[in-house]
């Protein structure tokens, strides 16, 4: 299963991302919206954990952006 972490706290990002590659996830993270974005441009993932808090691109306008490019 391939994940994808967007969270914009940087220590929690990588913990998250730790304990997912621990139980064998194939994991990837970013920071912010916009680079989730074009992550999902490029990746295909079957699960993206999303932060709804985040500066400049919050959680709920990246997922629908998300959901306009399937």
């Amino acid at each position: 299963m391939h994940i994808l972490v967007i969270e914009d706290e940087e220590q929690l990002c990588r913990s998250i991302a730790e304990g997912l590659r621990m139980d064998g996830y194939e994991t990837d993270t970013c920071l912010d919206g916009d680079e989730g974005l074009e992550l999902c441009m490029t990746e295909n993932y079957d699960l993206i954990l999303l932060d709804i808090e985040m500066k400049h691109l919050d959680g709920m306008e990246t997922a629908r952006r998300v959901r306009e490019l399937d």
